[in-house]
């Protein structure tokens, strides 16, 4: 495949910047869907892990509450102030479904929503 424009045109520059912004946004794509491929869909992986911060259908802020919580039944903190594990307050099916993951392991993951 030919370049529309010729070599030595003052163009080629910003055409071959162009290319490797393009490289560069695929590459990234990529890595994103690779990241989610191996998650059943759920971009969340198969459980929920202590500390992941989720928006509820309602609209409310929910926390997964520390293992020791979950294992009595308390899956879920209200977030109000703070990211990060908290104690249990709620059962697992109480945050309004769908739930959008927010951030897990204190990073942002761009709002994946989670099917259950």
């Amino acid at each position: 495949m030919a370049d529309e424009i010729p070599v030595g045109d003052p163009a080629t520059p910003r055409l071959q910047a162009a290319r490797g912004e393009a490289w560069a946004a695929e590459r990234l794509f990529a890595e994103r869907f690779v990241e989610l491929a191996g998650t059943d869909g759920r971009g969340a992986g198969t459980d929920w892990q202590t500390g992941d911060l989720v928006l509820a259908a309602d609209g409310h802020l929910w926390v997964r509450a520390y293992p020791e919580d979950v294992a009595k039944g308390w899956a879920w903190a209200h977030s109000t102030e703070q990211v990060g594990a908290s104690s249990g307050a709620v059962e697992e099916e109480y945050p309004e479904r769908p739930l959008t993951l927010l951030v897990r392991e204190g990073k942002p993951v761009g709002g994946v929503r989670v099917v259950e």
